[in-house]
């Protein structure tokens, strides 16, 4: 039997806070298509799931860089380039041990 995959679309709010979104999977590319969310996209890799900190910044606002603990994941640009957001990722991602994707 061969192994497969899926790509799959997750939201980030754009609303100054942290959130905690599991993902199956590696995350291989971020955009926008409105101007309340950020989109992500990841792939089901089949090695389980894991939580993930992500906070949405803008252009120019301020970020926590200091400690090292916080990491750009991509920049997603609203339609006419309006507003640019940047996905920023806290910590490291930890396995989630509630749900894993199966093979």
């Amino acid at each position: 039997m061969t192994a497969t995959a899926q790509i799959l679309r997750f939201e980030v709010p754009v609303d100054d806070q942290w959130h905690t979104i599991t993902l199956p999977g590696p995350i291989v590319h971020v955009a926008t298509r409105r101007p309340e969310v950020v989109e992500l996209w990841a792939t089901t890799d089949g090695f389980g799931s894991y939580d993930h900190e992500l906070r949405v910044y803008g252009t120019g606002q301020h970020y926590p860089a200091g400690n090292g603990n916080v990491c750009h994941v991509g920049t997603a640009i609203a339609a006419g380039g309006a507003l640019v957001w940047h996905l920023m990722q806290r910590g490291r991602p930890a396995p989630n041990t509630e749900r894993s994707v199966e093979p």
